[in-house]
């Protein structure tokens, strides 16, 4: 099954990528820019600017003293605490005759000329994680559909840092991952399967949310290997769970994730698993096994 996969430049998607292409045909890689260009003019034209508005200058001004004091010292800047897939997080691997195409702006994975680009190879299913919102012209281009690897139970969490926000709001039995066909709204399709990591003492939200992606890869692949074989089942998404955007997670959400891991949050999850389980057990669709996720790579390269 012709594959093209579409990312953004973090770590966690480039570890998608590559993954996929140790496993399924991947013909294509789109790494999308996400990234805005940066405000390059001189700090004196920036104090210019700021001094106009007497409040957004001082907001400014403790923005750059927390970063300079404060910032560095968080949990979620320590070594030991980094998210870290490995070398595969940091680079992207082509294998074999595999294209890759690296996108200009921000956001423009619905550009014509990105279109052209992934239609000429021919896909048969596309495969995305962390990707922008795709219009219907691009959700077309695949015989088989587009699939999402979403980091997060959809009926519980849609958006982003959904990991994250699990853990803010202590509802641990909600860290998961579900694979999904896409839709024009967000992490609203149709769901092909849902899993969730095992969690263990010592665990902080970088920890869980590679968690997350590792089993969210082996799904993914199982998808579409069911896909290949006209096997895969979809499952409508009946309930939508509260949709988190990115500007949501600033920093004091972030450090307010982190104080519940020292506050016991993952100890108390742990010490009444069953009980917190019960909700999301008898919601899940499609469940995906965790001890399945060696299976489904081996599945695919036997297929």
């Amino acid at each position: 099954m012709r594959t093209v996969v579409v990312v953004s430049q973090d770590k966690s998607d480039i570890f998608f990528a590559n993954q996929l292409m140790k496993y399924l045909n991947v013909v294509g890689v789109v790494v999308e820019n996400q990234i805005p260009e940066r405000d390059r003019s001189s700090l004196f034209s920036k104090a210019g600017k700021y001094a106009k508005e007497p409040r957004v200058f001082f907001q400014k001004v403790l923005e750059v003293m927390d970063r300079k004091l404060i910032e560095g010292q968080q949990d979620y800047n320590r070594p030991e605490n980094a998210l870290d897939f490995g070398e595969e997080g940091h680079t992207l691997i082509p294998v074999g005759q595999v294209e890759v195409l690296r996108t200009e702006g921000v956001n423009a994975i619905n550009d014509p000329e990105y279109r052209a680009w992934i239609q000429r190879l021919q896909p048969d299913v596309i495969s995305v994680c962390g990707a922008s919102i795709m219009r219907a012209d691009l959700l077309s281009l695949p015989t088989h559909g587009v699939l999402n690897l979403h980091g997060g139970l959809s009926q519980f969490y849609r958006g982003l840092f959904t990991t994250d926000w699990a853990v803010h709001n202590r509802e641990l039995e909600c860290v998961g991952a579900t694979v999904h066909f896409v839709s024009e709204g967000v992490d609203d399709g149709d769901v092909v399967y849902q899993g969730r990591p095992v969690i263990a003492e010592g665990d902080n939200p970088n920890t869980l949310y590679e968690k997350v992606v590792r089993l969210g890869v082996s799904m993914m692949v199982r998808a579409i290997f069911d896909l290949e074989h006209a096997r895969c089942q979809r499952t409508k998404l009946e309930t939508k769970g509260h949709l988190y955007l990115h500007d949501m997670f600033n920093t004091q959400a972030k450090r307010a994730t982190w104080r519940r891991v020292r506050e016991g949050a993952i100890t108390e999850y742990l010490a009444n698993k069953p009980e917190k389980d019960a909700r999301v057990l008898t919601a899940l669709i499609n469940e995906f096994p965790v001890e399945e996720a060696s299976e489904a790579t081996r599945l695919s390269n036997a297929g």
